[in-house]
C-alpha cells in the first residue's frame, strides 16, 4: 500500500511517503500502524481518542473516505492512502 503525507501530518511521519507492507484490511487498522510507527504525536493529530481527527482529510485512491465508510473503509495492498490537514485561508 502507498502512504503519502502532507503539510504538518508529513512532518510527525517523517516521511513524504513510503510503502506499507503490514497487513491492514482497515483504514482503522492501518491508522494504528501508523500511529504505533511514527509515535505518539502522529497518533494524537490523526486519530485522537480513537476516531479520526474531524481536522484531517484522508483519501484511498482519490476519494474521501468521508464518502466511503470512514475507518471501516476495507483496503487492498494496491491501494493509495494520503493523510491532508484540513486548510483554511483567504
Amino acid at each position: 500500500m502507498h502512504i503519502k503525507y502532507f503539510a504538518d501530518v508529513r512532518r510527525l511521519s517523517g516521511c513524504f511517503e513510503e510503502t506499507w507492507t503490514l497487513p491492514a484490511a482497515t483504514l482503522g487498522e492501518l491508522v494504528n500502524g501508523l500511529a504505533g510507527l511514527h509515535g505518539q504525536a502522529f497518533g494524537e493529530r490523526v486519530q485522537p481518542e480513537g476516531k479520526l481527527s474531524s481536522t484531517i482529510i484522508v483519501l484511498v485512491n482519490g476519494q474521501n473516505i468521508v464518502h466511503l465508510d470512514g475507518l471501516a473503509t476495507r483496503l487492498d495492498p494496491g491501494d493509495t492512502v494520503a493523510f491532508f490537514p484540513m486548510v483554511a485561508g483567504g
